[in-house]
């Protein structure tokens, strides 16, 4: 009767946030410490906060898309990312947390029609592992970074972070950085974080044990 108890407790806690769906970044931003569920995790805690410069993108022209496939792909898009003329610059951080899960590795790739060099377009994401970054910034455990690039030269479009032993909580800064101060142009289309967990048979197969189990469990009362 507990394990029932607990069982429908969790179950309940699970169901207070909503499932993610397509909507701006201001509408993931205003879901606060709930957030939204996405392939059995929370992602909550959206902050978008402009660092420097002197271009404007405004986080109601960002588009939030999860997809998911091989891993949970967080897709923000938007065509504001693009400062066409020299002499300017734009830099943003785009914060948020996982929760809980049995989280294996996060990939970041950057989907742009290429800057005019010496322009550039960059993205450094900060990871906080086990932890949620608190303001400041500041992370209680210890951190990764990796970026991805492009200056119309040369593209560094891809990357991944391999967690080894796996993490339960993932705090994710994006540093948005577009720069034509030296000349050029610089534009990005998107950028897509990617967050890999066990395959989702091994999850399918823990309800499917639950159901047996259950089961077994009211044949004998009959």
């Amino acid at each position: 009767m507990r394990f029932l108890v607990w069982f429908s407790l969790f179950c309940a806690s699970g169901l207070m946030a909503g499932p993610c769906v397509i909507g701006t970044l201001d509408q993931y931003e205003a879901l606060g410490s709930v957030g939204c569920q996405f392939g059995g995790l929370t992602i909550k805690d959206f902050t978008y906060t402009q660092v420097g410069g002197d271009v404007l993108v405004a986080d109601t022209s960002i588009t939030v898309t999860p997809t998911m496939g091989l891993g949970l792909d967080l897709k923000f898009s938007s065509s504001a990312w693009n400062i066409p003329n020299p002499g300017h610059s734009s830099e943003y951080i785009l914060a948020y947390t996982w929760d809980p899960g049995d989280i294996r590795s996060l990939e970041d790739v950057m989907n742009t029609s290429t800057p005019v060099f010496p322009g550039f377009a960059q993205i450094t994401t900060d990871m906080c592992l086990d932890a949620a970054f608190t303001p400041g910034p500041a992370c209680s455990t210890s951190t990764a970074s990796m970026a991805v690039s492009h200056n119309g030269i040369t593209a560094n479009t891809f990357a991944r972070t391999d967690f080894s032993p796996s993490i339960g909580i993932l705090g994710v800064r994006n540093d948005i950085l577009l720069n034509t101060l030296s000349g050029g142009s610089s534009q990005f289309d998107s950028l897509e974080n990617t967050l890999f967990t066990p395959e989702p048979s091994t999850l399918i197969s823990g309800f499917a044990a639950f159901a047996l189990m259950m089961g077994g469990l009211r044949a004998k009362r009959r």
